[in-house]
């Protein structure tokens, strides 16, 4: 398998914190699909990354539906568990992560250029979604399960990512469960194996 986008991306980047994370093998091209639209587009018509070429030639778009299909690929060891409740509670989750990848994101290529009520409600939105991640990572909590599944994998690329796009935001005194768990892991593999170079 190849794997398509940098890990500036965090949808790129949970893609490969979760190929290390159940050991699937797998190439790296780190293309910027902002930077380099043409190479993006081979792999996904709107340029997007990631993008994930399977080694019968065919490719995936969208970490959530990569994620999917790496699952299928682990069920010893699932990304998604079975079961409706446990299900749904992982893929709430790893959406609220995603949600705060997209306001994140948001907020530090556009946050200047919108109204003050936009950015805040960018912040607001952000600060809502680590809330609610907090609150799973806590002990006993869905986040704390092993090994660490979708919703785990995401909320932690969403703690590093945020520290890295809007360090302004001080967020992690308002999240002490998420910040313990995301640093609790900081040097596993998934993680020290997959962060961008500053």
């Amino acid at each position: 398998m190849k794997l398509i986008g940098t890990y500036l991306s965090p949808y790129a980047r949970r893609v490969a914190a979760a190929l290390i994370s159940r050991g699937l093998p797998f190439e790296h091209e780190a293309v910027n699909g902002y930077r380099e639209f043409e190479i993006a587009s081979r792999y996904n018509p709107v340029a997007k990354v990631p993008s994930l070429v399977l080694d019968d030639g065919e490719v995936l778009i969208d970490s959530t539906a990569i994620l999917d299909y790496l699952n299928e690929l682990t069920p010893a060891a699932p990304l998604i568990p079975a079961g409706s409740r446990a299900r749904r509670t992982t893929l709430k989750l790893a959406a609220i992560g995603y949600g705060v990848y997209e306001q994140a994101t948001s907020l530090s290529f556009r946050g200047r250029e919108v109204p003050e009520t936009e950015a805040k409600r960018w912040k607001a939105q952000i600060l809502g979604g680590l809330r609610a991640l907090d609150e799973a990572a806590r002990d006993g909590g869905p986040l704390r399960a092993t090994p660490l599944d979708a919703a785990a994998i995401t909320a932690i690329v969403a703690v590093e990512y945020l520290a890295r796009t809007n360090p302004d935001l001080e967020a992690l005194p308002a999240i002490p469960a998420l910040a313990a768990l995301a640093a609790g892991y900081r040097d596993a593999p998934p993680f020290a194996l997959t962060r961008a170079a500053a």
